[in-house]
Protein backbone atom coordinates (compact mmCIF):
# COMPACT_ATOMS: atom_id res chain seq x y z
CA UNK A 1 0.00 0.00 0.00
CA UNK A 2 1.40 3.39 -0.93
CA UNK A 3 1.91 5.71 1.48
CA UNK A 4 3.19 9.83 1.39
CA UNK A 5 5.08 11.50 3.52
CA UNK A 6 3.10 14.15 6.22
CA UNK A 7 6.34 16.15 6.38
CA UNK A 8 7.38 18.53 4.13
CA UNK A 9 11.46 19.50 3.91
CA UNK A 10 11.74 22.91 6.00
CA UNK A 11 12.89 24.97 3.30
CA UNK A 12 9.68 24.35 0.49
CA UNK A 13 7.32 26.12 -0.85
CA UNK A 14 3.76 25.53 0.93
CA UNK A 15 1.01 24.69 -1.70
CA UNK A 16 -1.12 27.46 -2.33
CA UNK A 17 -4.15 24.65 -3.11
CA UNK A 18 -6.98 25.34 -5.99
CA UNK A 19 -8.02 28.64 -6.83
CA UNK A 20 -11.33 29.01 -5.28
CA UNK A 21 -14.59 29.73 -7.83
CA UNK A 22 -17.96 31.46 -7.31
CA UNK A 23 -20.39 30.25 -9.78
CA UNK A 24 -23.31 32.70 -9.73
CA UNK A 25 -26.16 31.48 -12.63
CA UNK A 26 -29.74 31.35 -12.13
CA UNK A 27 -30.34 28.13 -14.31
CA UNK A 28 -29.14 25.37 -12.59
CA UNK A 29 -28.75 23.01 -16.00
CA UNK A 30 -25.32 25.74 -16.08
CA UNK A 31 -24.28 25.34 -12.48
CA UNK A 32 -24.39 22.06 -12.98
CA UNK A 33 -22.48 22.22 -16.66
CA UNK A 34 -19.61 24.28 -14.63
CA UNK A 35 -19.70 21.98 -11.71
CA UNK A 36 -18.72 19.01 -13.96
CA UNK A 37 -16.70 20.76 -15.92
CA UNK A 38 -14.36 22.62 -12.98
CA UNK A 39 -14.10 18.95 -11.52
CA UNK A 40 -12.01 17.55 -14.23
CA UNK A 41 -9.55 20.21 -12.89
CA UNK A 42 -8.03 19.94 -9.49
CA UNK A 43 -6.78 23.91 -9.66
CA UNK A 44 -9.81 25.00 -10.03
CA UNK A 45 -12.61 24.34 -7.01
CA UNK A 46 -16.20 25.84 -6.74
CA UNK A 47 -16.96 27.02 -3.53
CA UNK A 48 -20.34 28.24 -3.15
CA UNK A 49 -23.11 28.81 -5.87
CA UNK A 50 -25.76 31.49 -6.16
CA UNK A 51 -28.79 32.62 -8.69
CA UNK A 52 -29.19 36.20 -8.41
CA UNK A 53 -27.13 39.48 -8.23
CA UNK A 54 -27.68 40.37 -4.32
CA UNK A 55 -26.66 36.79 -3.27
CA UNK A 56 -23.89 36.77 -5.81
CA UNK A 57 -22.69 40.04 -3.86
CA UNK A 58 -23.20 38.67 -0.55
CA UNK A 59 -21.24 35.25 -1.33
CA UNK A 60 -18.46 36.99 -2.73
CA UNK A 61 -17.99 39.56 0.08
CA UNK A 62 -17.88 36.77 2.81
CA UNK A 63 -15.93 33.73 0.85
CA UNK A 64 -13.42 35.75 -0.85
CA UNK A 65 -12.91 33.50 -3.70
CA UNK A 66 -9.93 34.13 -5.93
CA UNK A 67 -12.69 34.01 -9.00
CA UNK A 68 -16.34 34.94 -10.10
CA UNK A 69 -18.05 33.19 -13.12
CA UNK A 70 -20.87 35.92 -13.38
CA UNK A 71 -23.73 35.13 -15.43
CA UNK A 72 -24.65 38.22 -17.55
CA UNK A 73 -28.57 38.01 -17.90
CA UNK A 74 -30.35 37.25 -14.73
CA UNK A 75 -34.30 37.75 -13.99
CA UNK A 76 -34.60 38.27 -17.44
CA UNK A 77 -32.34 41.37 -17.76
CA UNK A 78 -28.73 42.03 -18.18
CA UNK A 79 -27.58 42.98 -15.19
CA UNK A 80 -23.77 43.90 -15.67
CA UNK A 81 -23.70 46.47 -13.03
CA UNK A 82 -23.37 43.03 -10.55
CA UNK A 83 -19.56 42.79 -12.04
CA UNK A 84 -19.03 45.95 -10.26
CA UNK A 85 -21.39 45.34 -6.52
CA UNK A 86 -18.86 41.87 -6.76
CA UNK A 87 -15.38 43.78 -6.99
CA UNK A 88 -16.75 46.38 -4.24
CA UNK A 89 -17.47 43.22 -2.14
CA UNK A 90 -14.29 41.39 -2.69
CA UNK A 91 -11.58 43.71 -4.19
CA UNK A 92 -9.11 40.76 -5.20
CA UNK A 93 -11.66 38.73 -6.78
CA UNK A 94 -11.93 38.09 -10.28
CA UNK A 95 -14.56 38.32 -12.31
CA UNK A 96 -15.38 36.43 -15.40
CA UNK A 97 -18.59 37.30 -17.36
CA UNK A 98 -20.52 34.08 -18.43
CA UNK A 99 -22.75 34.83 -21.36
CA UNK A 100 -24.96 32.56 -24.28
CA UNK A 101 -26.04 35.98 -25.36
CA UNK A 102 -24.91 37.31 -29.10
CA UNK A 103 -25.52 41.01 -27.75
CA UNK A 104 -22.20 42.60 -27.20
CA UNK A 105 -22.82 46.29 -25.80
CA UNK A 106 -24.06 44.25 -22.24
CA UNK A 107 -20.80 42.14 -22.27
CA UNK A 108 -18.64 45.29 -23.10
CA UNK A 109 -20.71 47.31 -20.17
CA UNK A 110 -19.29 44.82 -17.41
CA UNK A 111 -16.55 45.05 -18.61
CA UNK A 112 -16.15 48.64 -17.77
CA UNK A 113 -18.28 48.59 -14.71
CA UNK A 114 -15.32 46.12 -13.82
CA UNK A 115 -15.29 42.55 -14.87
CA UNK A 116 -12.27 41.23 -16.14
CA UNK A 117 -12.99 38.89 -18.32
CA UNK A 118 -16.01 37.59 -20.69
CA UNK A 119 -16.83 33.82 -21.92
CA UNK A 120 -19.20 32.55 -24.07
CA UNK A 121 -21.15 29.50 -22.19
CA UNK A 122 -20.57 26.14 -24.75
CA UNK A 123 -17.72 25.75 -22.24
CA UNK A 124 -15.12 25.41 -24.83
CA UNK A 125 -12.87 27.93 -23.43
CA UNK A 126 -13.81 28.37 -19.94
CA UNK A 127 -11.35 26.68 -18.38
CA UNK A 128 -8.63 28.58 -20.44
CA UNK A 129 -10.65 32.36 -19.61
CA UNK A 130 -10.38 31.27 -15.89
CA UNK A 131 -6.86 30.14 -15.65
CA UNK A 132 -6.06 33.64 -18.01
CA UNK A 133 -8.00 36.47 -15.68
CA UNK A 134 -6.36 34.32 -12.76
CA UNK A 135 -2.69 34.56 -13.99
CA UNK A 136 -2.49 38.26 -15.14
CA UNK A 137 -4.00 41.63 -14.41
CA UNK A 138 -4.34 41.38 -18.55
CA UNK A 139 -8.17 40.22 -18.06
CA UNK A 140 -9.67 37.69 -21.00
CA UNK A 141 -11.99 38.51 -23.83
CA UNK A 142 -13.03 35.41 -25.97
CA UNK A 143 -12.47 36.27 -29.79
CA UNK A 144 -16.35 35.83 -30.54
CA UNK A 145 -17.10 39.16 -28.30
CA UNK A 146 -14.26 40.97 -29.71
CA UNK A 147 -16.11 43.25 -32.15
CA UNK A 148 -13.60 46.01 -32.98
CA UNK A 149 -16.53 48.18 -33.05
CA UNK A 150 -16.60 52.24 -33.58
CA UNK A 151 -15.95 52.89 -30.08
CA UNK A 152 -12.20 51.79 -30.55
CA UNK A 153 -11.90 52.07 -34.04
CA UNK A 154 -13.60 55.03 -35.30
CA UNK A 155 -15.13 52.03 -38.30
CA UNK A 156 -17.57 49.42 -38.42
CA UNK A 157 -17.99 46.34 -40.08
CA UNK A 158 -20.35 46.18 -43.43
CA UNK A 159 -24.21 45.33 -42.41
CA UNK A 160 -23.32 46.09 -38.20
CA UNK A 161 -25.88 48.16 -36.93
CA UNK A 162 -25.85 51.85 -36.55
CA UNK A 163 -22.82 53.85 -34.36
CA UNK A 164 -23.86 54.84 -30.87
CA UNK A 165 -21.57 55.85 -28.26
CA UNK A 166 -20.52 53.38 -25.55
CA UNK A 167 -23.76 53.15 -22.32
CA UNK A 168 -22.69 52.90 -18.84
CA UNK A 169 -24.07 50.28 -17.39
CA UNK A 170 -26.99 52.19 -15.42
CA UNK A 171 -27.89 53.61 -19.11
CA UNK A 172 -28.20 50.10 -20.25
CA UNK A 173 -30.13 49.13 -17.31
CA UNK A 174 -32.78 52.20 -18.08
CA UNK A 175 -32.70 51.12 -22.17
CA UNK A 176 -33.64 47.71 -20.80
CA UNK A 177 -36.56 48.57 -19.11
CA UNK A 178 -37.20 51.41 -21.67
CA UNK A 179 -37.35 47.82 -23.92
CA UNK A 180 -39.37 46.61 -21.28
CA UNK A 181 -42.44 48.81 -21.56
CA UNK A 182 -41.85 50.94 -18.05
CA UNK A 183 -43.12 54.14 -17.38
CA UNK A 184 -40.17 56.42 -15.49
CA UNK A 185 -42.20 56.04 -12.42
CA UNK A 186 -41.64 51.75 -12.64
CA UNK A 187 -37.68 51.95 -13.70
CA UNK A 188 -37.21 54.60 -10.80
CA UNK A 189 -38.81 51.77 -8.49
CA UNK A 190 -36.96 48.92 -9.90
CA UNK A 191 -33.78 50.50 -9.78
CA UNK A 192 -34.17 52.08 -6.65
CA UNK A 193 -32.77 55.64 -8.53
CA UNK A 194 -35.03 58.84 -8.08
CA UNK A 195 -37.50 59.78 -11.03
CA UNK A 196 -35.60 62.56 -11.84
CA UNK A 197 -32.31 60.74 -12.31
CA UNK A 198 -34.15 58.10 -14.50
CA UNK A 199 -35.24 60.75 -16.66
CA UNK A 200 -31.19 62.35 -16.83
CA UNK A 201 -30.40 58.91 -17.79
CA UNK A 202 -33.41 58.63 -21.04
CA UNK A 203 -31.83 62.05 -22.05
CA UNK A 204 -28.47 60.34 -22.28
CA UNK A 205 -29.38 57.84 -23.76
CA UNK A 206 -31.11 59.88 -26.21
CA UNK A 207 -28.35 61.74 -26.99
CA UNK A 208 -25.80 58.72 -27.30
CA UNK A 209 -28.45 57.06 -29.64
CA UNK A 210 -29.16 60.19 -31.62
CA UNK A 211 -32.86 60.32 -31.22
CA UNK A 212 -35.76 62.72 -29.72
CA UNK A 213 -38.02 60.01 -28.96
CA UNK A 214 -38.07 56.50 -26.28
CA UNK A 215 -40.01 54.92 -29.54
CA UNK A 216 -36.71 56.24 -32.30
CA UNK A 217 -34.25 55.18 -29.46
CA UNK A 218 -35.64 51.60 -29.05
CA UNK A 219 -35.37 51.27 -32.67
CA UNK A 220 -32.23 52.72 -32.92
CA UNK A 221 -30.84 50.27 -29.92
CA UNK A 222 -32.22 47.09 -32.33
CA UNK A 223 -30.85 48.11 -34.96
CA UNK A 224 -27.34 48.17 -33.19
CA UNK A 225 -28.33 44.86 -31.48
CA UNK A 226 -27.90 46.31 -28.10
CA UNK A 227 -31.14 44.75 -26.95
Amino acid sequence: MRTESRTRPRDATPDPGPHTVLVVDDHPVVCDGVRNLLAGHPDLQIVGEADEPSAAVRLAGELQPDAVVLDLRMGGRFTPETSGAVKTAAPTTKVLIHTSSEEHEPVHAALRAGADGAVFKDGRDLVTALRAVLSSDSGYLDPRLRTERTERSGRRPAGEGPVVGPLSPREYDVLCALASGRSTTEIAAELFLAESTVRSYTKALLTKLGVRSRIEALAVARRARLI
